[in-house]
């Protein structure tokens, strides 16, 4: 009798052991990946604006409806970067754009494009395509292979602090941006979210320049991205 309790004693830590093994060599070949994303922007990404920017950047608040058990939210905005090479500060030669290349992302949200529509840096939608799926395809070479999600600038809103005729003309400008996004977005087959439609009717998403998003903006476009991220 003492010889069957030890033989099945022996038979049940053997089972254990296998389980062990085989758990063991099913983490080796497929361990728990950390997903990186890069937030790449301007003052938008940055949270230039934002009350309490460090906790209410659109970046910060993703991280927190992701997690940080499987996610990690790197924000990469530069306050003034434009998309286009020929503008005042091409977001090409950022050292933060560097820094994103250099986080090995695995997706990528791009916002950019509201400083392109001031009047010394647009210089067409033709040459904005051009330089944005040139910047895409600059992150979709890199070892990781992320994916690229885009987002459309935002709608600006009219202020008093600002002549309203060249406001008027900049937000003429991000529709037509917006919709070369859209259309680059359909012909690379990449998600693009169409915060120039999303921000239409919110006003009360701004700060008073009606340029820059407040905490409540940061977190609408926060709660866009974790859905399709998610999805």
């Amino acid at each position: 009798m003492n010889n069957d309790k030890r033989k099945k004693r022996a038979q049940a830590l053997i089972l254990v052991a296998i389980v062990l093994v085989a758990w063991n060599l099913i983490q080796m070949i497929n361990p728990k990946k950390e997903v990186k994303i890069a937030c790449v922007g301007d003052s938008l990404t940055y949270g230039m604006g934002v009350e309490d920017r460090e906790e209410n950047c659109y970046p910060m608040v993703l991280q927190n409806l992701l997690g940080t058990d499987s996610y990690t939210i790197g924000n990469f905005g530069v306050n003034g970067a434009t998309l286009q090479k020929e503008g005042n500060q091409p977001y090409w030669e950022e050292k933060r754009y560097e820094q994103s290349v250099f986080f090995e992302p695995d997706i990528v949200v791009l916002m950019l494009g509201t400083n392109d529509t001031k009047e010394e840096n647009w210089k067409g939608s033709e040459a904005f395509r051009k330089d944005y799926e040139a910047l895409i395809e600059e992150y979709e070479k890199l070892d990781t292979k992320p994916t690229v999600i885009l987002l459309t600038p935002p709608v600006l809103y009219q202020s008093g602090e600002i002549i309203t005729d060249v406001r008027a003309s900049s937000d003429s400008i991000v529709s037509e941006e917006a919709q070369v996004i859209l259309e680059i977005g359909n012909e690379k087959e990449l998600s693009v979210i169409n915060l120039y439609e999303l921000t239409g009717n919110h006003p009360e998403w701004y700060n008073t320049d009606g340029v820059h998003l407040n905490a409540e903006g940061a977190a609408a476009i926060a709660d866009e991205v974790a859905l399709e991220i998610k999805n």
